[in-house]
């Protein structure tokens, strides 16, 4: 067998492991409250064909856009009919495809090189959970894992044909999220110290490219990238106004509040281990690659240039996002891709290394690939919705699901009224309309009113519970339960039909 069909079978088998990893209990999961408002802007989509660009919040419109055309390839056109299949596998393709893109980088590090970074994201924990959620940041790391060496191409040979692809990822990263100008402050002193060692390495003189050329791919990846984002923003130019509020976003921007961290929570999270549920969790092992392949990279005016951009890339997203106090975990997919794909630069040059060094990285990276993916079954698995999961952030608990299947039980019996209109008091009750979307209508108010007295169904949030309480005690029976880590919802249930449903001889 040739060494290109063994090169070939390995990537294979790095996309079945992404594959298998990502799409073992795609729907198991709770929906959590970010996925819940993302599919309803996509339902809003699928129901209007319109989309508007919020400024304030709910980020950019490419996730919807994906989602919505997910769904109607599974005949699904409304609120109602969205499932979570539909919303999910569309980011959990997109996790495949981000451990593909090392491919990418095969010219520049090398087959060794690239193969370890395709397994490294693969496997890692982090990105293996997050590409199980339909939030836009999986697509976010993928867009800027495919700029990445289209940057490093333009860095290394500047022409238009690179700026264009340079900038149409680049376009893709701003129609998906704002954040992407943290990507753009962290590449902008890496590609000026890529381009510094290229110059200073470079024994050809020809090799040293002009600055008319730089300037000429400069201009060609950025009228690309406001071209693709000005497409998506307007929602293919029928909102004109979409793409001057996709830039108002950086002043307007309303951040939800509960999620200032320490400086040092993504380190916690990511490097530091930790024994919960009697499972060691940490991503560590990456940044001995990580730390392995920067000081052999430095000795290697041939890899230098991809070193310094990637390293240095990293290290730029890792001091913003640190110096910025929201934090949350799936902040980190991109700048946690690009130093698993800094982990692998120890593979390059592979046959330069002594064979002691061979050895040592390769039981390292063996090692990792193995913790690694043992960690992501387990994250994925039986603790997906567990709050005690270090990649578990603000779960939804199981009750929505138990509650909806027991109101669905009351519908069923003959002697049950209608439970229909049904009432939601309080702020911060999502992912709840995703669980009542069979229920119709449902009313949203921010305090209890008289007339819920009424209501076949009312659910109170925990600011708004002594009210209902007060207001609700002579007319039905209340039902505690949890929504998300932390957050309580209480169920009123109409007297008549808790005795309708308590005296039933069968359940």
């Amino acid at each position: 067998m040739s060494k290109t069909t063994l090169i070939w079978f390995a990537w294979i088998a790095i996309a079945v492991i992404a594959i298998w990893l990502r799409g073992q209990s795609l729907t198991t999961r709770p929906i959590h409250a970010d996925e819940a408002t993302g599919a309803r802007i996509t339902a809003q989509r699928l129901e209007s064909s319109d989309y508007s660009f919020d400024p304030t919040h709910f980020h950019g419109p490419w996730l919807s856009l994906s989602g919505s055309l997910t769904a109607q390839f599974n005949a699904e056109s409304s609120w109602t009919q969205l499932s979570l299949f539909s919303l999910r596998s569309g980011t959990a393709c997109a996790g495949v495809l981000l451990a593909l893109t090392p491919l990418l980088w095969r010219r520049f590090l090398g087959d060794p090189a690239a193969l370890a970074a395709g397994a490294l994201l693969a496997t890692s924990p982090l990105l293996v959970y997050y590409s199980q959620m339909y939030i836009h940041e999986t697509w976010l790391a993928l867009f800027g894992m495919l700029a990445l060496p289209m940057v490093h191409r333009y860095s290394i040979a500047p022409s238009i044909r690179n700026g264009l692809l340079a900038g149409l990822f680049i376009g893709l990263m701003f129609a998906t999220k704002e954040t992407f100008a943290i990507s753009i402050l962290a590449w902008l002193p890496a590609t000026i110290a890529s381009v510094a060692a290229l110059r200073i390495c470079s024994a050809d003189a020809h090799q040293v490219r002009s600055f008319s050329r730089y300037r000429n791919a400069f201009l060609a990846m950025t009228v690309t990238a406001l071209a693709v984002s000005t497409i998506l923003y307007t929602d293919f130019f029928r909102t004109p106004s979409g793409i001057l509020d996709a830039f108002k976003t950086y002043f307007v921007y309303e951040t939800t509040p509960g999620h200032d961290k320490a400086w040092n929570y993504y380190a916690e999270l990511l490097l530091w281990p930790k024994n919960v549920l009697g499972i060691w969790w940490t991503e560590g092992l990456v940044t001995i690659l990580l730390l392995a392949g920067i000081f052999l990279a430095a000795c290697s005016p041939k890899t230098l240039p991809a070193a310094l951009l990637i390293s240095l890339g990293a290290l730029g997203h890792c001091l913003i996002y640190t110096v910025i106090s929201y934090k949350n975990p799936w902040l980190m997919l991109l700048p946690w891709s690009i130093i698993c794909l800094g982990g692998s630069l120890a593979f390059a040059s592979w046959r330069e290394r002594a064979p002691t060094a061979k050895v040592l990285l390769a039981l390292t990276l063996l090692l990792t690939l193995g913790f690694q993916t043992k960690q992501s079954l387990h994250a994925t698995g039986r603790y997906a919705a567990d709050e005690r999961n270090p990649y578990s952030y603000v779960p939804t608990t199981k009750d929505p699901r138990r509650m909806l299947a027991w109101i669905e039980e009351i519908e069923a019996l003959p002697t049950t009224p209608t439970l229909a209109p049904a009432a939601v008091v309080g702020t911060g009750y999502w992912p709840l309309p995703w669980y009542l979307r069979s229920l119709d209508p449902v009313g949203y108010w921010p305090a209890p009113e008289e007339s819920m007295q009424l209501f076949p169904l009312v659910f109170a949030m925990p600011g708004q519970q002594t009210a209902c309480d007060q207001l609700l005690e002579t007319s039905h029976t209340a039902f505690p339960r949890s929504l998300r880590s932390n957050v309580a919802v209480t169920l009123y249930l109409r007297n008549d039909i808790w005795d309708a449903w308590s005296t039933t001889p069968t359940k």
